[in-house]
């Protein structure tokens, strides 16, 4: 639903239900989630660490899938959790223990994450001063930790609505064929078919395991509870073996250890109700691309979108003071007539797709090809301006040569190895597991709906509206739901929200802070989705003192970006960066880069 991190042409693992995964791109960047390595660990109450890929350690946590005993089942789950080690050791007085990670989604895999993001999330909030230079004048040093939420990735049991790998790739590729809402009279009725289909295959399938009942967001935050308490263990065990006599020092206290977290989009909500049901528990948590808990536990997901089609309009003046040298869509005429350009070039491919003869095949580019590229665009401008800007312009010209390469690289009848990212049922049992019951609306009424949204939106509506879609065949209820308020009074929490964001809007963000007393929203001076969607220093060095001494900014705060879309110029320094800010400025832009 919310999902940063990805690339939807890459996406079409979790086609049509607006979810996406990580870009094949970007995947091949990272460690190759191997599933024989999560196979080979234990699952365990305590956390016992193993080396993994290249530099992180791996282990997987014993928990019940019914933390309130509210059913007869005594099923257990395996929570598959990574870590970066933090650059100094546990006994260390400069290590700053561990800051839990969550991508969004819902669906989203913590471990991938980590993976692929951790080193440069590390670079982000600890000191800048290196271990070895440091003088223990209260730098810190954390530990990056991503985990799997139930049945996603690597964490057990899964919940899979298909026979193998195979099927499930074969139904990704004809929804594909189908299209995207609105991309054709006939997709409302395939599409509402096919979920139909989804639905009515998941409760034969999984209505009588346990974990269909056991996905949504509360219990996953019990998880998380369950995450401090065997991280805090972890770390008593390890300085007790390695430094004794420092343990007996160490651990005289018997305060429980608080939660440290940075939570991304959907995992904004899961922050919420971590903090809402646990606000004894709660340390320095981070909440960055603010998802509005009432609109989503009311499993309306109504007015996310009222900021999208600005983007656009971003991009288009963005376009023009780029010049024709850096946006290849650059018309002298100026930003309405680069809009317009859009426009119409989106309509004729509705109307009648592109044909395209390639090197690797022929080709056609259609309606939700372009969809997926300015979807791409409103999440992460940085760099999918540019990309948007190129395709535009070579559809333009008759082309459509380079979407043709984008969408070959990205499509292929190869199934995965590991398990998906963002499955289709998976954010679907989530996302429908934590709203009201949809069950009882008529196909009337969600066309209403999707009219609604689609004012809100001419570019976002369509695929938005897919969210609720499932939904409506969604026969699984949770056996346990958080029945408390979101909102409550704990330590200070730090909003972040964008300018302009597609999904989460700077005004979920100041309704979200208004709920828990005392703490501070960010506003950061950007387009995009989460702050990590353009580069700012700003952002990064509040993050970075909120999380080394837990100062925190006035409230309502404004950061600069140091980067805009295009190479444009953001807001730079008086004078040249420092060594610090360099690597700071490297590892924002390579996040940024990375995320679509």
């Amino acid at each position: 639903m919310y999902f940063p991190f990805s690339l939807a042409f890459a996406v079409w693992d979790a086609i049509l239900g607006e979810s996406v995964s990580l870009s094949k791109s970007t995947q091949l960047q990272q460690p190759e989630p191997d599933s024989l390595i999560w196979d080979q660990i234990a699952p365990s109450t305590d956390l016992h660490f193993h080396s993994c890929y290249t530099g992180f350690e791996c282990a997987r946590l014993d928990v019940p899938l019914d933390w309130n005993k509210t059913s007869s089942s005594a099923a257990r789950a395996a929570v598959a959790i990574v870590k970066l080690p933090a650059q100094v050791d546990v006994n260390d007085p400069r290590y700053g223990g561990s800051i839990l990670i969550n991508p969004g989604g819902p669906g989203g895999s913590g471990v991938n994450l980590a993976l692929l993001h951790g080193r440069n999330i590390q670079r982000i909030v600890d000191s800048p001063i290196s271990p070895d230079e440091s003088l223990a004048n209260g730098e810190k040093y954390f530990d990056i930790i991503g985990f799997d939420p139930r049945s996603v990735g690597f964490t057990t049991p899964s919940f899979t609505c298909f026979s193998d790998p195979q099927q499930r790739r074969s139904w990704q590729i004809a929804s594909e064929a189908d299209g995207l809402l609105g991309s054709s009279d006939a997709a409302l009725g395939r599409m509402w078919a096919r979920k139909h289909a989804l639905a009515e295959t998941c409760y034969a399938e999984m209505g009588d395991e346990a974990i269909s009942f056991a996905m949504n967001t509360p219990v996953v935050a019990m998880d998380m509870v369950a995450i401090v308490d065997s991280l805090s263990r972890w770390r008593r065990q390890s300085i007790q073996t390695t430094h004794p006599i420092r343990s007996s020092q160490t651990w005289m206290k018997d305060d429980p250890d608080k939660l440290q977290y940075w939570g991304f989009s959907y995992g904004t909500l899961l922050g919420q109700t971590f903090a809402s049901m646990y606000p004894h528990l709660v340390g320095r948590v981070v909440l960055d691309g603010v998802v509005d808990s009432d609109r989503h536990y009311s499993g309306t997901w109504d007015g996310n979108i009222v900021d999208a089609d600005a983007i656009i309009q971003r991009f288009s003046v963005y376009c023009y003071e780029a010049g024709p040298e850096r946006c290849d869509l650059f018309s002298e005429k100026g930003p309405a007539s680069i809009q317009s350009s859009l426009d119409s070039i989106l309509a004729s491919v509705r109307d009648r797709p592109k044909s395209v003869s390639s090197t690797k095949g022929p080709e056609i580019i259609t309606y939700s090809d372009v969809e997926i590229l300015i979807r791409d665009a409103l999440y992460g401008p940085f760099k999918a301006f540019e990309n948007l800007a190129i395709a535009l312009q070579d559809l333009a010209s008759g082309d459509g040569s380079f979407i043709a390469s984008l969408k070959q690289n990205q499509t292929s009848l190869k199934v995965p190895s590991g398990p998906p990212d963002y499955a289709e049922e998976v954010v679907g049992s989530i996302s429908c597991s934590d709203g009201a019951d949809q069950t009882n609306m008529t196909e009337s009424e969600f066309v209403e709906y999707w009219h609604k949204a689609r004012r809100q939106s001419r570019y976002l509506g369509d695929r938005w509206s897919q969210n609720r879609l499932q939904c409506i065949f969604w026969k699984f209820r949770p056996q346990f739901t958080h029945s408390g308020p979101i909102g409550v009074q704990t330590e200070p929490i730090l909003f972040i929200g964008n300018t302009l964001d597609p999904v989460t809007s700077i005004e979920n963000a100041r309704r979200m802070n208004h709920k828990f007393p005392g703490s501070k929203l960010l506003q950061q001076e950007s387009e995009g989705h989460i702050s990590l969607s353009t580069p700012s220093l700003c952002t990064a060095k509040v993050v970075r003192a909120y999380f080394q001494s837990g100062v925190l900014p006035d409230h309502e705060t404004s950061c600069q970006v140091y980067e805009l879309p295009f190479g444009l110029p953001g807001e730079r320094a008086p004078v040249p960066l420092d060594k610090g800010d360099k690597i700071l400025l490297e590892a924002l832009r390579t996040i940024a880069n990375q995320m679509w």
